[in-house]
């Protein structure tokens, strides 16, 4: 009887583990707030730049800026 339940129980913990673990984890990839340039004023995005180069941080072809101004240009990460 033991092994009969041990057997159908520890599959559905397996999965479950799994799946709890897999919402658990994080990726490597840090996204911060920037500002381009739309039609109607500043719109909003997430990019993965956070200002340690020197080169001009780019979303869809567009500068991204720390500031709602448009005046704080972001810079790429490494």
């Amino acid at each position: 009887m033991k092994t009969k339940v041990f057997k159908s129980v520890l599959p559905v913990f397996a999965l479950l583990l799994a799946v709890s673990l897999a919402f658990a984890t994080e990726t490597n990839l840090f996204l911060n707030t920037g500002y381009i340039e739309g039609p109607l004023g500043p719109i909003e995005v997430q990019v993965p730049c956070d200002n340690t180069t020197q080169d001009q941080c780019y979303y869809l072809g567009h500068e991204v800026f720390q500031d709602t101004g448009l005046s704080i240009p972001m810079r790429k990460s490494q």
